[in-house]
This record gives C-alpha cells, sequence and structure tokens, in this order.
C-alpha cells in the first residue's frame, strides 16, 4: 500500500473546502451554468496573471490546442512541429483536425526542443519547396520548465511560421525575453493551458484556457468553442462545436488562482530539496534554472537508467512514482500511419526509457519529503 501517493488531490480539498463549497453554492444560485459571470471574470483575472490582453476559456487542454491550431487556420495536410517528448495530446490535437505532427529531437539533458535542429529541418523545407506544408512550431514548456523561447521565437521570425506554446505543464513559469519577464504561453501568437485536476492550477474536472495579445485570433478561439457564433445567439459564422468552460469549474478555479504563486513557490522549494540531496547520485536531476527563468517544477523528473528497479523499490517502501512519459509520440501505436520507426529520434527515446517522476503537490510535507529522498539515496 503506498503511503506517499504520487499525487494527492483530497488534501487540497480539505484545505480550500469552504472556498470549494462558497464557489459551488454561487454558481448553483445563481442559475448561470454555461459561460456565465464566472467564466468571464475567471479569463479576466488570469489574463491579468499572464498579463496577456485576451483569454478563452474551453473545456480541455486538448480542445485549447485544436482551438489554437484551427484559429491560425489549420487545414488537412498541414503540418506542425513539435518534439515527440510530451503528452500525445500535442500533435492528437492537430491530428484530429487532418494535421500532420512533425518532430525534432529533444535536447537529451532537460527534454527541451532542440532548436538547431528545428532551424535545419525548416531550412530544408524551405530548399525543397515544402515550406508552406508547415502551419505552427509547438514548443512545450514540459514539466513546467520554460523552453527556450528567445531562439524559437528567432526561427518563428525567419521562416514566418507562428508559434503555439503548448503552457499546459507550466502555469506561472516565466522566462526573460528581451530583457522582460515575460510568463509562459504569452510569448507566443497564441498559448494553451490545460487545467486538469493535476496541474500546477487544477479543476475538479477538465478545463483549459487560450491565450493570446491578437484580438482576431481571440475572436476565432470564441466563435470556435461555441458554435461558430458571436455575441449574439443563434447566429453562426462557421462551422464549430462546443468546447466550452464549464461555469462551475471557473467558479472553482476562481478561488484557486490567487493560490498559485504560493504552490509554485512550494514546488520549487521540493524539487531544490530533492536536488540537493541527489547531488552525488548516479541520476540526471530536472534542469536547474538558466539566468532569467523560473520554472514551476510541475512535476519532478529524474533520469536514470535503474528506472525499473528504482520504481519496484520506492513502491515496496510506500512511495508512488509515475512515467512521464513511457512512449514518445513517434512510436505510439496511434501515428503509426506517419511511418516513423525506432532510432529516429534517438534523444527522446533514450529519455523515455529513463524518465521516473517522484512525488510533486505542494501539500507534501517537509517529513514525507525527506522520506522520499531518503528512499532513493538508500537504493543507490
Amino acid at each position: 500500500m503506498e503511503k506517499i501517493k504520487i499525487f494527492d488531490l483530497t488534501r487540497q480539498v480539505h484545505v480550500l473546502k469552504d472556498d470549494i463549497e462558497e464557489a459551488l453554492w454561487s454558481t448553483l444560485s445563481s442559475g448561470q451554468f454555461i459561460l456565465g459571470n464566472h467564466v468571464s471574470a475567471f479569463e479576466s483575472e488570469f489574463c491579468d496573471y499572464l498579463g496577456c490582453r485576451y483569454a478563452v476559456g474551453v473545456g480541455s487542454g486538448t480542445s485549447a490546442l485544436r482551438l489554437a491550431y484551427l484559429a491560425i487556420g489549420l487545414k488537412s495536410g498541414d503540418r506542425i512541429i513539435t518534439t515527440p517528448t510530451t503528452y500525445v495530446a500535442t500533435a492528437m490535437a492537430a491530428a484530429i483536425h487532418g494535421g500532420v505532427p512533425d518532430f525534432v529531437d529533444i535536447n537529451p539533458e532537460n527534454g527541451r526542443m532542440d532548436v538547431n535542429q528545428l532551424r535545419e529541418r525548416l531550412r530544408n523545407a524551405k530548399r525543397q519547396g515544402t515550406l508552406k506544408q508547415y502551419r505552427a512550431i509547438v514548443p512545450v514548456h514540459l514539466y513546467g520548465y520554460p523552453e527556450n523561447m528567445t531562439e524559437i521565437l528567432s526561427v518563428s521570425e525567419t521562416f514566418g511560421i507562428p508559434v503555439i506554446e503548448d503552457a499546459c505543464q507550466a502555469h506561472g513559469g516565466w522566462f526573460s525575453l528581451k530583457g522582460k519577464k515575460t510568463m509562459a504561453g504569452t510569448a507566443g501568437h497564441l498559448g494553451c493551458f490545460s487545467f486538469y485536476p493535476t496541474k500546477n492550477l487544477g479543476a475538479y474536472g477538465d478545463g483549459g484556457m487560450v491565450v493570446t495579445d491578437n484580438p482576431e485570433l481571440a475572436q476565432q478561439v470564441r466563435m470556435l468553442r461555441n458554435y461558430g457564433q458571436k455575441e449574439k445567439r443563434h447566429t453562426h459564422f462557421m462551422i464549430a462545436g462546443n468546447n466550452r468552460l464549464d461555469e462551475i469549474q471557473a467558479a472553482w478555479l476562481r478561488k484557486k488562482l490567487p493560490h498559485l504563486s504560493n504552490y509554485n513557490r512550494r514546488r520549487r522549494e521540493i524539487a531544490a530539496y530533492y536536488t540537493s540531496q541527489f547531488a552525488s547520485l548516479p541520476i540526471i536531476p530536472p534542469p536547474e534554472d538558466q539566468e532569467g527563468e523560473y520554472s514551476v517544477s510541475h512535476l519532478y523528473v529524474i533520469q536514470t537508467d535503474q528506472r525499473a528497479s528504482l520504481q519496484a523499490y520506492l513502491s515496496e517502501h510506500g512511495i508512488g512514482t509515475a512515467i512521464h512519459y513511457p512512449t514518445p509520440i513517434h512510436l505510439q501505436p496511434a501515428f503509426a500511419y506517419l511511418g516513423f520507426s525506432t532510432g529516429d529520434f534517438p534523444n527522446a527515446e533514450r529519455f523515455a526509457k529513463r524518465v521516473l517522476s517522484l512525488p510533486m503537490y505542494p501539500e507534501l510535507t517537509d517529513a514525507e519529503v525527506e522520506t522520499i529522498a531518503s528512499a532513493v539515496k538508500d537504493f543507490f
């Protein structure tokens, strides 16, 4: 029986019980259950937190990615370029609309996109006359650690391809861009967030957000989430479906947003302690912040050649772990039609065989964190 879970969502619920109940009853008593005051207020508050102009609440992180792709004009056969080291939704959200996921390998030390490979891939496409097939560059702020947005935006400008940030794991993370503090999700043309319950800012169900500074893109996303309507009901400007953020989820997220900075500080404390304890061990810890970066430690992911043995050992000692993610996207059965094979992205493949996530959530006690670190050290 695991005594320390990889995630334990019940702890936060108990702490926020009064706020949760107030949000629930304020929603139920208002009689507004779809795109009501809580959704619009949360969109505004999330904009204020990030420092962006527009935010559009949607049904999930996957919906956020789907609508962002469609908002920039994704059509069947268009390519989006990302890495195979991310959750499958990054690619699947494009593929479901006929988009073609394309990949570049990662830096094996930190899981970030290899920008040199990205640049070379697009140079080759330009030489071959296929550059117009690429609709978006999609960097992923993996595990809550900022991508190299300065270089990625430079590539975007050089080749004229929009950037859609997958910030689904990076609520509150930031980086320096042209000397200015820039929140994850706000540097590209569009940014996508998930409010899945285990995220740094999690709902009690599904939820997502698309953010942008572009009014036309914001309008596109608003129509795409609600049957192609603008402000006036029953007038539909495009073929679209229902991808709305639920009013009750928005009410709960409004209660949790003021706590996000403290949650992130606690995650960083836990991550720093783990890393300090593992310094002499034969593992690679998550990357440390570079100058002008602020990671939010959505997950604490180590790399080790002894993953299976370590995972079994920790389980025997009552400590839960997980693997994020065991199979790179290019080797997933659903994407076999793309024609990729083992060996095409060797860094991503090796990374996937070595990663192990340790417990990481703000409600972990100091004693539990020490127990986890001690168990990892004892194993080695």
